[in-house]
């Protein structure tokens, strides 16, 4: 909408992949180092990063306890995202696994200018619709079978409702999406003993880490750098990346805007 105003926005990069989901008893065993864990332990989480081929692989939004859930928002996406419940007592544990895609990623889609990004998270969504089968299932791999390159026969019990469509993840990703995230996966067994199971599974796709799109604002006053009293905010905006640091930039934007309004 802004830019067919003619109201400047631009490109930035962001962050796309997967979402793995392990036994949350595998996870606390894990990060417990084998002891059972008793009513004043937590459902364990963790922290996950590593460079692949110069770009990040990392754990982003990880749900201890919690679920899997469907977040796209056309008929013809398929977006997985994560919430955990105020008690973390589901059986599962799941983290987007995701990697840093920057401007110069985006070669393919440059006719389509700032929104070259966004085009691109589009055409990763239909993907995922098109081999979760057409509906709300999502498209799932077992994980060693994904960094194997191998196809899931079967897949384990999941979180995610609507159910799982067994897909061949390595053959449809984006190569440079789907190389770093086999690359990352390796890592992480190696850092957590016992993370690389086939008792994983992985979830196609986790899409909406942050936005593809930046509305420029001047850095001191906060308004759009050519659109007096506009103040672009939060995640939308692109100067956030989850619930809290949305929060935090809407609370020093709201500061600013009432700077403005008492001028």
């Amino acid at each position: 909408m802004l830019l067919r105003q003619g109201i400047k926005i631009e490109a930035k990069s962001f962050a796309m992949g997967v979402r793995v989901e392990h036994p949350q008893s595998l996870i606390d065993s894990i990060q417990y180092h084998g002891i059972s864990r008793n009513e004043y332990l937590p459902a364990a989480s963790y922290s996950l990063v590593h460079q692949v081929e110069g770009r990040g692989v990392y754990s982003f939004c990880m749900c201890p306890g919690g679920f899997i859930v469907p977040a796209a928002t056309g008929v013809d996406e398929v977006v997985v995202n994560g919430m955990s419940p105020s008690l973390r007592n589901s059986k599962w544990a799941n983290s987007g696994i995701v990697v840093e895609i920057r401007l110069e990623d985006l070669g393919d889609y440059s006719k389509f200018g700032e929104l070259a990004g966004l085009e691109f998270q589009h055409q990763l969504e239909m993907l995922a619709h098109k081999h979760g089968g057409y509906g709300v299932q999502a498209p799932a791999q077992r994980l060693v079978d994904f960094v194997e390159g191998r196809f899931s026969s079967n897949l384990p019990a999941c979180s995610y409702h609507p159910g799982l469509n067994s897909s061949e993840m390595n053959l449809w990703l984006p190569q440079h999406v789907g190389t770093r995230l086999q690359e990352g996966f390796k890592a992480f067994g190696k850092k957590m003993r016992g993370y690389l199971t086939n008792e994983a599974v992985i979830l196609g796709v986790e899409s909406r880490t942050s936005s593809p799109v930046r509305i420029p604002r001047d850095p001191e006053t906060l308004q759009h750098v050519t659109l007096s009293g506009l103040f672009p905010s939060g995640e939308g905006a692109g100067y956030a990346g989850g619930i809290v640091s949305s929060a935090l930039d809407g609370d020093k934007c709201a500061d600013a805007v009432a700077k403005y309004l008492a001028v």
